[in-house]
């Protein structure tokens, strides 16, 4: 801890569990011109232990002035070219308030604890992938929430409503399709997986086969025609080549006992 004795500052340098390259900066009292020279002595010690990744915790600052602000701007910049970043979380309302009239919410990310940063780090730096699974009964009427929620899904994660649109549309012709050539009645469930990361969603969807479906499921994945080429008459191929042309990647997997369709989209915007 580093601690100025002509007032109550302190700064303390800590990792976060789990990742070398972050470090949590935690602030407490009053952050004014007098603390500039701690504060680069603080992230000069930091870039000497290449943590390029920085998460300045505000919950103790009393106020800071705009030189001070100034500082965390020229490390930003610093972090930012080595491949990192310096985000601000936990400010209490005034010290957010003011740090938004001085326009750094447009250069710095605010969160609103330590967790936070960290989970975003993992989310944009990690790539770490969330994912959830739904099993629902094997009827149509399950399917648009399951749909929707896939939508919402992208959406809360930074995807735009264009790659939302499109998961939906995705969801929802795996899921008719698997309630269709799919085993029917009580019991019977459809179970999907979506996992998501900055980059990619990633959709698994599994059913109990239908033994007198089978043989037809198996000629709907064969190599089909283009969706311009399809009749009016063969929905079950267009939608199949629907799929195809919205994804990245699609491969069905039909045994006797289930029948599972993986399916990778990418995030285009």
């Amino acid at each position: 801890m580093v601690m100025d004795k002509k007032s109550s500052l302190t700064m303390e340098i800590s990792s976060d569990e789990g990742y070398a390259e972050v470090a949590v900066l935690r602030v407490c009292g009053a952050l004014d011109f007098s603390g500039i020279t701690m504060l680069s002595n603080v992230f000069e010690k930091l870039f000497g232990e290449a943590r390029p990744y920085v998460i300045v915790d505000m919950a103790g600052i009393e106020s800071i002035c705009s030189a001070a602000l100034g500082e965390f701007m020229g490390y930003r910049k610093r972090f930012v070219e080595q491949g990192g970043n310096l985000v601000f979380a936990g400010l209490a309302g005034n010290v957010r308030s003011k740090l938004t009239l001085l326009g750094a919410n447009k250069i710095f990310s605010f969160y609103q604890d330590v967790r936070g940063a960290v989970n975003a780090y993992r989310w944009d730096y990690k790539k770490h992938s969330k994912s959830v699974s739904i099993a629902f009964p094997s009827f149509l009427q399950f399917v648009p929430p399951v749909r929707q929620f896939a939508s919402r899904l992208a959406k809360q994660n930074g995807y735009s409503a264009k790659d939302a649109f499109r998961i939906e549309t995705i969801v929802d012709e795996v899921c008719n399709n698997a309630v269709e050539h799919g085993e029917a009645g009580k019991g019977s469930e459809v179970e999907i997986k979506v996992s998501i990361n900055k980059e990619k969603i990633a959709l698994s969807v599994s059913n109990k086969s239908d033994p007198d479906k089978v043989a037809v499921l198996k000629e709907l994945v064969k190599p089909a025609m283009p969706v311009s080429h399809v009749g009016d008459d063969d929905k079950r191929g267009r939608g199949l080549a629907l799929i195809k042309m919205l994804s990245n990647e699609l491969d069905v997997e039909i045994t006797e006992r289930g029948t599972s369709v993986h399916v990778t989209k990418l995030r285009e915007e």
